[in-house]
């Protein structure tokens, strides 16, 4: 997929997010960056959760909108921007300025600033006439003859700076083949970062007749020989004063980083021949055998940019030697990785915890150097098993020190080994989450998900990828696009926005050429994390008090992100728009959307200032503290306001101590509803289990009720409460096929609203407080959530009024509630959630039941009969206007296809909404009996169908369709019994047809199948339509939706079905003063 943004250069309006970067420490192996990505992948972390599309492409946007409008080469930044408080200084350029002056910000120095220095000399290194190849130039290699001359010039820098001590090293640098691999980085980099520019010139010299050649590609030859030339160089530098000021401090930071490398390597050498972190430990090799008294030979490569840059454009780089051997090369201090590696080697020691390997480190105080490890496969299954088990068991001792990052590109799978690459996020403090008034958010951010090692899903509008250490690494498409160019090497040459491809990565273990299924591995996971958690809890002491392990971390550099890095990288990339190369103080207008809610709000406050400084310098601004401190400072060397709370130190002592069995319980728990993501099995499956038959003798009510109590105990168990809010986490179904597991929201299918049905249903039913009290905790966050969409056209069409989804279902569960509890403060709710369900039907595009008008006719159908509002009435006959004339669409299933359709229409043609409503409904569900598959389940198979067949008397009068459910019907009665007991796609949602009132025949299949699930549930618990069967707490695929169904068997007549979206109590009196 492809998205062609502009035919000038500029980025649009319309521009969307690059590709979130990382924290700069996944690169650190050499690791694979998606093929035309501006960055690699990542995101922080250290904020819970994957950066998500909806987020990175409004930011985007923001950040676009205010660089103004592509083409246009001189215009102003949005006049919005001056909220941001930007510093602003007009440096309107005359005859007496200099032309460099528009390139900075704030009062001019008193000589030429440094960069202005290098630009001339640029100039004057660049030859008088360029000449061109005629060949073709694939991406941006065009444009690297146009900069060269400033990798040149840094080269020259490097070569000749009096602290280069690699010069006196004499043999121990080849300096040609580095100096190379220095000039081909720079020039990429360089190249990226004048490209937008470049094509804004190339479009204006194309439209404008100045390009001499008879094709596009001799024509863009044209353009570049022009432009590297000396006299175009200048002319296009002085033209653009920021552009020349980036580039040039690009430059100028990559060779003295390069410098300050070369030197320090120079100096260790000896240090590294004896330290034990040259060569890595293949099979055979003994630790340290490239160190016997020898070092690795001359360097001849040097991978710069591994990693974000920081500091004044230092990064990561791995070194290559003549005899093969590789070293990591890290421009910060490693006292913590080497602290790290001694928990490790005490922690290996522990009774039942598995060995793990640490990469052997250097420490030299401001830098250091790593060891560098080589992917490797697994020799057989057991291995792969036991590389799992070292996965659990790595994780409960990163869980421990409040570890951060764990990505796809953090980890190595070295045979049986899963190595950490980086440790820099240590010790990290709380962010936003950690203080949400979510008890299920602040839960998962306090759990083992924040580490990062679990499934993490990368969103966008159409896919989802795992960037997570245990399931990322595929070779997939990115699901958010990036900026590419198409027609490159042509005068024709644009931007566009289409998605990158990430290559593998080496995160997960091999087996003979395949890599592992880690769905297939969760059990070694939390056999691992169980020992690992068991160990550190009974041998605490020896963490903890003034002489515990833990405090030999107290001075050691740690990082601290506080905003996802993809706001950064996303304002680096699009603050190249040629609209703000022309003045500083548009593009410091830019920078400073920082200070405002568009990039989102940073988990800690007043760290602005420092940020815009940093992207100014071209890094992703860092920030630094020590856990046995609350000080931080950033990459500048500057403080800056301390992180609230508790140090980083004592908030890990404290979660020391508190490890017990129940919270080692709750976070495997955690770990398997987590691992969902990475199962290969479809979210929606009806295929027969493994259930023995029992015998046909109709479940009591009293058992049944006795059932689902217990569903209903395990609910309120799993709930997390602060605040008098309840809420659970659980398995939300992002585009019908993946799982992300989530704090729960507010929709009806899989959020909060589903518990708060059922809960509400069995305190009605049994009268005991503690489900009632659970259901009101668990919509306390609904008046603020209708607030806060009041008035929010755009979000109300997204969310649409569909009855599981939408607005719709929320609507209805308030009314079911609020009714079944007698609680009017609840049922007031189903007003203004009844207004918003009626704007947003108003505004989607869907129709179906799940998502769509179906579903907002049904509910607000329901909710009219609950609460006689009148405004229920006319939205869901607008509703029905709407899917009256909607085409039909091709699927035939209940939830998203014709039958749910039709079945909506039919309820309002019966509830009094006319005759071309059955006209409708009935053309609806004749196409559905005609498109559905042989599935069992109600979300998309044949039992959806027959129920709504089954549910609308004008169906069953009709010859056809009447027939058609008599032989459905029995064939679904006859079938096996379901794998699971979920509403959506198991046993429930068969038995919610095979009991519906339409079908007078023999009640024996619905007697042996109630009978069967009550025993089965009895025996082994209930089975959600999870993969794996996780517990969820939902109503679809849920706890609260089996709980829900075991009632419904029990007590059709006074629970509703949900499914149906029925309500459970009689019509209240409309006179009773319901506002």
């Amino acid at each position: 997929m492809e998205k062609e943004l502009i035919g000038s250069g500029g980025t649009g309006a319309a521009a969307r997010l690059a590709l979130p970067g990382t924290h700069g420490s996944a690169g650190a192996n050499g690791s694979a960056r998606p093929a035309g990505s501006v960055g690699s992948i990542g995101s922080a972390w250290a904020n819970g959760s994957a950066a998500s599309a909806t987020s990175a492409t409004s930011a985007a946007s923001a950040t676009s909108a205010a660089s103004g409008s592509s083409g246009s080469s001189g215009s102003a930044a949005g006049a919005g921007l001056a909220a941001a408080g930007a510093v602003r200084t007009d440096h309107a350029r005359t005859n007496a300025n200099p032309w460099w002056l528009p390139g900075i910000v704030g009062e001019p120095p008193m000589g030429e600033p440094d960069w202005v220095v290098f630009v001339r000399a640029v100039i004057a290194d660049a030859p008088a006439e360029a000449v061109v190849a005629g060949r073709e130039y694939p991406g941006l290699s065009g444009f690297a003859l146009v900069v060269a001359p400033f990798a040149e010039r840094a080269a020259g820098r490097l070569l000749t700076s009096p602290s280069n001590n690699a010069v006196r090293a004499g043999t121990a640098v080849g300096l040609a083949p580095v100096l190379e691999d220095f000039r081909s980085h720079l020039v990429g980099r360089l190249a990226r970062l004048a490209a937008r520019t470049l094509v804004l010139e190339l479009h204006k010299a194309r439209r404008a007749g100045r390009l001499a050649g008879d094709g596009p590609e001799e024509r863009f030859r044209d353009f570049v020989r022009r432009t590297a030339g000396r006299d175009g160089l200048a002319a296009f530098l002085t033209a653009y004063p920021v552009l020349a000021r980036i580039l040039a401090r690009a430059s100028l930071a990559a060779a003295d980083a390069f410098t300050e490398m070369l030197g320090r390597l120079a100096d260790d050498r000896e240090l590294l021949a004896s330290s034990g972190v040259l060569g890595d430990r293949g099979p055979g090799a003994s630790p340290g055998t490239l160190a016997a008294g020898r070092g690795p030979g001359a360097l001849t490569g040097v991978e710069a940019g591994a990693g974000d840059s920081h500091r004044g454009g230092r990064s990561v780089m791995l070194l290559r030697f003549t005899d093969g051997t590789r070293l990591v090369y890290k421009p910060r201090p490693l006292a913590a990785h080497r602290h790290f590696n001694s928990l490790v080697e005490w922690f290996g020691s522990l009774p039942g915890t598995p060995s793990l390997r640490a990469l052997r480190v250097l420490d030299r105080g401001e830098y250091g150097w790593v060891e560098y490890v080589e992917e490797r496969p697994c020799s057989s299954t057991a291995e792969t098993h036991l590389f799992y088990r070292r996965q659990g068991a790595l994780l409960a001792l990163l869980h421990l020190l409040d570890g951060t990052d764990l990505h796809q590109e953090n980890l190595i799978a070295s045979g049986p080994h899963p190595v950490l690459v980086d440790v820099e996020t240590l010790f990290h403090p709380p962010l936003s989450q950690a203080h949400s008034s979510d008890p299920a958010a602040r839960a998962l951010h306090a759990s083992v998900h924040r580490v990062g090692l679990l499934p993490q899903l990368l969103v966008g509008d159409a896919a989802a990828l795992d960037v997570s250490a245990i399931g990322g690494g595929r070779a997939a498409l990115s699901p958010i696009e990036t900026a590419d160019w198409a027609d490159a090497g042509t005068d024709t040459m644009r931007l566009v926005r289409r998605s990158a491809r990430f290559t593998e990565s080496a995160n997960r273990p091999r087996l003979e050429g395949v890599a592992a299924d880690p769905s297939a591995y969760t059990d070694a996971l939390c056999e691992g994390f169980r020992a690992g958690y068991t160990a550190i809890s009974d041998y605490r002491d020896e963490l903890l008090g003034k002489r515990g392990l833990l405090t030999d971390f107290a001075q050691d550099e740690v990082r601290v992100v506080p905003r996802p890095t993809w706001a950064y990288t996303t304002l680096l990339d699009e603050s190249t728009h040629p609209d703000l190369m022309r003045d500083a103080a548009e593009r410091h207008q830019v920078l400073s959307l920082l200070r405002t809610p568009a990039l989102g709000v940073p988990a800690l406050p007043g760290l602005e200032d420092e940020e815009i400084e940093e992207l100014w310098a071209g890094d992703v601004p860092v920030f630094l503290a020590r856990p046995g401190s609350t000080d931080l400072w950033s990459g500048t060397g500057r403080e800056v306001p301390p992180a609230p709370g508790p140090t980083g130190l004592a908030r890990v002592e404290a979660k020391v101590r508190a490890m017990d069995t129940v919270d080692r319980q709750d976070q495997e728990r955690i770990i398997r509803a987590a691992m969902v993501s990475t199962s290969p099995e479809p979210p929606h499956r009806a295929e027969g289990g493994a259930r023995p038959r029992t015998a046909a003798t109709a479940p009591e009510p009293e058992q049944l009720l006795s059932a689902a109590r217990s569903v209903g105990d395990q609910l309120v168990s799993l709930a997390y409460r602060h605040e008098a809010r309840t809420n659970w986490i659980g398995l939300e179904l992002l585009g019908e096929r993946y799982w992300r597991l989530t704090p729960m929201a507010a929709d009806l299918a899989s959020g909060y609203t589903g518990p708060a049905l059922f809960l509400a249903q069995l305190a009605a039913l049994t009268g005991a407080d503690r489900y009632a009290e659970a259901a009101r905790e668990a919509l306390a966050p609904v008046p603020g959530l209708l607030d806060a969409l009041h008035g929010r056209a755009d979000d109300l069409a997204v969310l649409g009024s569909g009855a599981f989804a939408g607005l719709g279902g929320i609507a209805y569960a308030l009314a079911e509630v609020g009714s079944l509890l007698g609680d009017r403060t609840v049922l007031d709710l189903a007003g203004p959630s009844t207004r918003l369900a009626c704007a947003a039907s108003a505004a989607e595009d869907g129709y179906g039941v799940r998502g769509g008008a179906a579903g907002g006719l049904v509910s607000l159908l329901a909710v009219h009969r609950t609460t006689g509002r009148a405004e229920a009435w006319r939205g869901a006959e607008r509703c029905a206007e709407r899917l009256s004339v909607a085409p039909l669409p091709s699927a035939g299933g209940f939830a998203e296809g014709a039958a749910g359709i039709g079945w909506a229409l039919l309820r309002f043609a019966a509830a009094g909404g006319g005759e071309q409503y059955r006209t409708a409904g009935l053309r609806a569900l004749r196409r559905a009996t005609v498109e559905v598959t042989a599935g069992r389940s109600w979300c998309e198979g044949a039992a959806g169908v027959a129920l709504a067949v089954a549910d609308s008397p004008d169906a069953l009068v009709d010859p056809d369709l009447s027939g058609w459910l008599a032989e459905r019907a029995g064939e679904l009665a006859d079938c096996a019994p379901l794998a699971d007991d979920s509403l959506c796609h198991g046993e429930l949602g068969l038995l919610e047809l095979l009991g519906h009132s339409a079908l007078t025949g023999d009640r024996t299949p619905w007697v042996r199948r109630a009978g069967t699930l009550l025993a089965a549930a009895d025996r082994e618990g209930p089975r959600c339509g999870t993969p794996g069967h996780v517990p969820h707490p939902g109503l679809l695929t849920g706890l609260s939706g089996i709980g829900h169904g075991l009632l419904r068997a029990g007590f059709p007549d006074r629970i509703g079905s949900a499914l149906l979206l029925n309500p459970s109590a009689p019509l209240l009196d409309p006179s009773a003063g319901v506002a």
